[in-house]
């Protein structure tokens, strides 16, 4: 056995309701790692050491790096599947469209219901004795866990000029922001990461409300509020690199943010910085991440919506190509790291590995189908998955086969640097290779994989319009949201006599045509 372990960060984007796929493949990914910890010590098991050390990720991706810090714990809950697949029930839109939220006077917070959230967390992210184990030996003992988060209010920097003008400070503003987290006992932080315990409960509303945070979906779910002490701010070093000096009169930062994939919704660069910096302190020695026969760690990316190229730029210029193609260029810069980017563009890199959808559709061909529209989740920009349990239970199976296949097949080294590795070397010493060798090219696995092999479900298709029952909920919203727009005498009237004629039932139908035409497109309806 190594001295050393080899390290695993694991990184994941954002996904929407696509979190079930993610879910499904960190379940499988603890599974297959909790069976070769079972097995440790027997004839011809491998006996290197793997720990999970970093966790980070995105929006629905952050969400579930955070469950997977609090489901290490309390395997027993099944909490990948409650809180990504069961939720509230099979189709999700009552609770999304309920207008409890509307009761406050005001303009509305969001378009749809984000009440069920607050359940969910407070359930995935609370103690309970009956549930509770030690943490197993592949976690690391000080996991770090991060995720993205988008400051509306920003950090502002003064950037001195010299001018004319009376004024010489000039304001710069940013919005990039992360909520770190230490598994720890004590009440001690080490660079603005924050120690958190659920056992004991030491700093757990904070991790709930941040796993919140992060997936506030702009506009359609409402924002949310984090309240963090001044230290997490002030000493961490990727949010104040330039001497941000905060309140002193508060020892708490308060901000409020919507999702974290607006900033970075893929944040590897981040998680393998943390590899970088724990390799160096256990070997004194610089981490050759992209080197098979020296690399110490890895990144393992999940993401439900790998990036595509781009259909060729429309030759008419109108109002609307322009405006979707604006908003695809931010959210492809978002996810661009202009710093690494020259290194990752090169092939079969030890240093980043991509965990993402594949199905085999049921024809003669077994057509290959990858990345949206291989989940059931992908269609109505990633908001399909609420509407029906099937297609969730559908995804989290396709994440457990995809990430089984993975670890297989895809998470391996290359048997001819295999003898150099100082780590796996040992681990395979005197066993037989047969069992953990890939099938798809001459390498054994970094995980053995023991045990049975996983298989996805059917492609689920409804026989009916999920849409159809939820129609008048969709109406009564819609209506709760104009009422709550703040006009007063004519004009509120005005909009009410048009929105019971007409509007509201347009906007419903509108609506309505909109995603059973999704859903039929996606191959999800008959």
């Amino acid at each position: 056995m190594t001295e050393n372990p080899f390290h695993i960060g694991l990184c994941m984007a954002g996904a929407v309701s696509a979190g079930a796929y993610t879910a499904g493949v960190v379940n499988y990914l603890l599974t297959a790692l909790d069976r070769w910890e079972q097995c440790r010590g027997q004839a011809g098991v491998p006996t290197h050491r793997v720990k999970l050390s970093v966790i980070g990720g995105a929006s629905a991706g952050g969400m579930t790096g955070f469950l997977t810090a609090a489901a290490i714990n309390q395997r027993s809950k099944n909490l990948f599947y409650k809180s990504w697949v069961t939720m509230h029930g099979n189709n999700m839109l009552g609770p999304l469209l309920n207008c409890s939220d509307l009761q406050e006077a005001g303009l509305f917070k969001s378009f749809l219901n984000g009440h069920f959230a607050n359940d969910l967390a407070s359930e995935a992210f609370g103690y309970c004795s009956n549930h509770w184990n030690n943490t197993p030996a592949y976690i690391h003992s000080q996991l770090k866990v991060f995720t993205t988060l988008t400051n509306l209010e920003g950090f502002g920097y003064p950037i001195s000029f010299n001018t004319d003008l009376k004024k010489k400070d000039h304001t710069m503003s940013v919005h990039y922001d992360y909520a770190c987290f230490q598994l720890a006992t004590y009440n001690k932080y080490s660079n603005g990461w924050m120690p958190i315990n659920l056992r004991t409960g030491l700093n757990a509303n904070i991790f709930r409300e941040a796993a919140m945070a992060t997936g506030a979906f702009p506009l359609v779910l409402p924002a949310r509020t984090l309240k963090r002490p001044r230290y997490a701010i002030e000493e961490n070093k990727w949010i104040n690199q330039m001497g941000l000096v905060l309140n002193e009169q508060q020892s708490y930062y308060e901000s409020v943010h919507v999702d974290g994939g607006l900033m970075n919704n893929e944040p590897f660069e981040k998680v393998r910085t943390i590899l970088n910096e724990l390799v160096l302190e256990e070997t004194k020695q610089v981490n050759a991440f992209n080197n098979f026969e020296q690399f110490k760690s890895t990144v393992l990316l999940v993401d439900p919506f790998p990036g595509n190229i781009a259909a060729p730029f429309p030759h008419q210029h109108s109002a609307v190509a322009i405006a979707k193609h604006t908003l695809y260029a931010m959210m492809q810069q978002m996810k661009a790291k202009p710093a690494p980017i020259a290194d990752i563009l090169g092939k079969n890199k030890a240093g980043q590995y991509l965990i993402a959808p594949v199905r085999y559709a049921a024809d003669e061909l077994n057509t290959r189908i990858e990345g949206a529209k291989a989940i059931a989740c992908g269609a109505i920009n990633g908001f399909s998955g609420f509407i029906s349990q099937a297609f969730r239970e559908h995804d989290y199976a396709l994440g457990q086969y995809n990430c089984d296949q993975f670890l297989r097949n895809h998470f391996t080294i290359p048997l001819a640097h295999l003898a150099a590795h100082p780590i796996f070397s040992k681990g395979y010493e005197g066993i037989n290779i047969t069992p953990y060798t890939s099938t798809r090219s001459q390498s054994v696995q970094i995980i053995p994989v023991i045990g049975a092999q996983q298989y996805p479900e059917i492609w689920p298709v409804l026989n009916h319009d999920p849409i159809l029952s939820q129609k008048k909920a969709i109406r009564k919203r819609i209506a709760a949201l104009s009422n709550s727009i703040p006009l007063h005498g004519f004009s509120k009237h005005l909009l009410y006599i048009s929105g019971q004629l007409f509007l509201n039932r347009l906007i419903t139908q509108q609506t309505h045509q909109f995603m059973l035409k999704q859903l039929t497109e996606h191959g999800l309806v008959e």
